[in-house]
């Protein structure tokens, strides 16, 4: 087995890395000749750890099948000395794929009693933001920016690995090194992805609000900075994330609406002239000309500048929403309404929509 290590510098300390991959997390990933760990072994286990601002990229090769066990030994001792780990479809794939390799061997190993985030699985949770055509990692890179030197898939370099193994050359080893290296530190640039997903749970304050005759515009800001700008429209308005600001604009709709009062049994309603009035006022009336008012009656009409607001946005029951009809799905508050905590709201569901 060969041991293979270079260096390297964070030009740029973003939020992701600062966060994830800490001085106690080392990212991995496996190189293996097929994807069944019962027919299949693993030639390369690749990490990185990091120090301040320094990266070592280690690489663990194997010749051959039959230093596996040596490799696998080797990974152990490394990962005794870190409690988290990092990887893309790391927990589904490189993980259980070093598992199944040490029952094998009757080989213990400590890798599932670590802190393991693979990021994978925490960007799908970021679907709503990304839209991204696929989750695949060189996918995310393009995203993000990185265009790497390797042109090749694990899949791919396979029968070069086995050619390697047979003769031993220096080209065969040069490809597989470049692609498992590529790998590693691709990773490790779209960590910065895991801030998409962090934003959804993030803390967000009111910056400044605004309004002209057809929109609402306000500005708030979270406590994650994104990479890369995000611009989203919705029916009922849009947004752009920029670094740590969020940037909405909703629409307004001015004209008339009604909003219907909850207690509705405690009124009447006026036949001939098409009101309502409390049951305590209109008891002394004529009975020909009420009836008790239904929850379509018990309405009262504004006129107005009022916000849209998402279909299913659930609001508190003291909020004053306003409609076109009682049956409409689509529902309005007044500008004056639009208080900083709904609109947090709005922008909390916007960004999960």
């Amino acid at each position: 087995m060969e041991i293979i290590t270079n260096h390297y510098e964070i030009e740029n300390l973003t939020y992701s890395l600062d966060k994830y991959f800490t001085e106690n997390t080392i990212f991995f990933d496996i190189e293996c000749t097929g994807l069944s760990p019962r027919k299949s072994f693993i030639y390369m286990i690749g990490y990185a750890s990091r120090q301040g601002d320094t990266i070592a990229i280690t690489q663990l090769l194997a010749h051959n099948e039959s230093e596996e066990l040596e490799l696998l030994a080797e990974f152990e001792k490394v990962i005794a000395d870190y409690d988290c780990l990092l990887g893309f479809n790391s927990t589904r794939f490189d993980e259980s794929f070093i598992v199944e390799r040490c029952r094998k061997y009757h080989f213990n190993t400590s890798i599932k009693s670590k802190k393991h985030t693979d990021m994978y699985l925490t960007t799908t949770k970021a679907k709503c933001l990304l839209d991204l055509p696929n989750y695949k990692q060189k996918t995310i890179e393009e995203f993000l920016g990185l265009h790497r030197d390797d042109k090749y898939n694990g899949g791919e370099l396979i029968p070069v690995y086995q050619h390697y193994s047979l003769v031993g050359d220096q080209e065969s080893k040069d490809l597989i090194l470049l692609h498992n290296y590529e790998d590693i530190k691709g990773m490790i640039y779209i960590a910065d992805i895991l801030s998409y997903s962090d934003l959804l749970s993030s803390e967000l304050s009111f910056i400044s609000m605004e309004t002209d005759n057809e929109k609402l515009r306000f500005i708030v800001e979270t406590t994650v900075a994104l990479p890369c700008p995000i611009n989203k429209i919705r029916e009922y308005g849009m947004y752009m994330i920029k670094d740590n600001r969020i940037y909405v604009t909703l629409n307004l709709f001015k004209g008339k609406l009604n909003t219907y009062l909850p207690d509705y049994k405690n009124y009447y309603y006026l036949i001939n002239e098409d009101i309502i009035i409390p049951k305590s006022i209109g008891e002394s009336m004529d009975k020909s000309n009420r009836r008790p008012a239904s929850r379509k009656d018990c309405k009262v009409s504004l006129d107005g500048a009022f916000v849209a607001l998402p279909h299913s946005l659930q609001v508190p029951p003291s909020t004053r929403l306003f409609k076109t009809s009682y049956d409409s799905k689509e529902a309005f508050v007044t500008t004056e309404d639009a208080s900083e905590t709904l609109l947090i709201q709005i922008v909390k569901y916007m960004l999960k929509h």
